[in-house]
């Protein structure tokens, strides 16, 4: 039986997957709007032809229609499969032989069931996407019909932000795209995780950090908000993740910023000794928007947080990438065990002693078991968190902090929050950011 949270994010899958998004324009804003119903992200508009850095916010792409014909027979329908155009294509009107266009065509043989998807932002061009199934078949001398009905307009690079402040000012920024077209693993997985996510902050009284929720199409999107938002980044940045590729069963894989140090690399390096995630070494030749807050220039701790990571299932930006490969329960699966990792920032900061001498006598406090004798369940798991607390009171130095502390215990940093939260609860230790 399907839970109402399975439901819920199965149906907000259903409504957004259909939609035929790009960088810009309507598909993109009708998919902003229904996300914005769930995290109400603040909408900042960049318009075409502003300079960002390198680079400068393209005109605004929309697409009617488009089809590809073969001696009659339609073979590539824009209005059935949103993924079999090159998206940005220039508008084409032809009715030629097949030889004459097709390096206009694209498919991949290694994938023969699959098309590809394909794209052209920055530079005029044109194409329809097949599988190779359907390629092959074609004769050079062929009569094709081909036709994009689209074209260019002024119009703007939309980012969503939405804040929720925390006892401080010190930023976690959580991170994700929107602007391909019908692609589940790779495209709406991070989207759909970010809102449990948001949904599991906001209900955290007196929560310790201020968070940043940005969702925005990938490269030129993060660029605008770093260009808009990069003197608040500079003055408050603790550390900060994008989301994308949830899906599947694998386990969470973190791939590490380039600088190797925030709290998220040291707090992912730690869960990594322990089995509970995998790791991935910085790469800018791959991956998503943590290319740019890890650029030069800016440089801050950013990580990515994956599951089934592009390029390694052969689904990978194509129209294979659907609901089934993705799996509603793997998101359900892959927020909870975002939310538990990141209520281990809770407890950041450097750990000090109240009492600064001796130990605790932590009889005092029924925080000692009342015998030494472990056959029953109760006094082993005292017994566990007892030495729990007894390390974090003695590395409770105030220059260390969680991760420190869990890896001098050889322990992951999440088996500490329970004897935190009591060392915490009976003003044993203060934690300082």
């Amino acid at each position: 039986m399907k839970t109402k949270e399975h439901k819920f994010y199965s149906n907000l899958f259903d409504r957004l997957y259909p939609i035929p998004r790009s960088i810009t324009g309507n598909g993109y804003r009708k998919s902003l709007d229904i996300l914005k119903k769930h995290i109400p992200f603040k909408i900042y508009k960049f318009k075409s032809g502003s300079k960002v850095f390198d680079w400068k916010v393209p005109m605004e792409w929309v697409i009617k229609n488009a089809f590809l014909k073969v001696n009659n027979n339609l073979i590539c329908n824009y209005k059935n499969n949103n993924i079999s155009v090159v998206n940005y294509s220039t508008r084409v009107k032809k009715k030629t032989l097949f030889k004459y266009i097709r390096d206009k065509v694209y498919t991949l043989k290694e994938k023969p069931k699959l098309t590809p998807y394909v794209t052209s932002y920055y530079k005029k061009d044109w194409g329809f996407c097949l599988p190779y199934n359907i390629y092959k078949k074609i004769n050079l001398n062929s009569k094709i019909e081909a036709l994009i009905d689209s074209k260019f307009k002024k119009g703007s690079v939309d980012i969503g932000v939405k804040i929720l402040k925390g006892n401080s000012k010190k930023l976690i920024i959580v991170s994700s795209y929107l602007c391909h077209p019908s692609m589940a693993n790779n495209e709406l997985s991070g989207p759909l995780v970010m809102i449990g996510i948001y949904k599991y902050i906001e209900s955290i009284k007196n929560r310790k950090f201020t968070y940043l929720f940005l969702i925005n199409p990938e490269t030129i999107g993060s660029l605008c908000f770093l260009k808009r938002f990069k003197n608040k980044i500079y003055k408050n940045f603790f550390s900060g993740f994008v989301l994308t590729c949830l899906g599947g069963n694998k386990k969470l894989n973190y791939k590490l910023s380039k600088k190797k140090n925030s709290f998220f690399d040291r707090m992912f390096t730690n869960l990594f000794q322990y089995g509970l995630v995998d790791l991935r070494k910085f790469d800018p030749t791959s991956g998503s928007d943590e290319r740019q807050f890890c650029s030069p220039g800016f440089n801050f701790g950013f990580g990515q947080i994956s599951r089934l990571i592009y390029k390694t299932y052969k689904e990978h930006h194509t129209d294979g990438d659907n609901k089934k490969i993705m799996g509603i329960n793997n998101i359900i699966s892959s927020k909870d065990k975002i939310c538990m990792f990141i209520s281990i920032l809770e407890f950041a900061g450097k750990i000090k002693r109240v009492m600064p001498y001796g130990e605790i006598q932590l009889s005092k406090y029924n925080l000692y078991p009342s015998k030494n004798f472990h056959s029953l369940d109760s006094d082993f798991q005292k017994n566990k968190l007892t030495k729990i607390v007894l390390g974090i009171l003695s590395y409770a130095d105030g220059i260390k902090d969680i991760i420190d502390i869990a890896n001098d215990l050889r322990m992951p940093a999440n088996d500490l929050i329970q004897a935190l939260k009591i060392l915490i609860k009976l003003k044993l230790i203060k934690i300082k950011l």
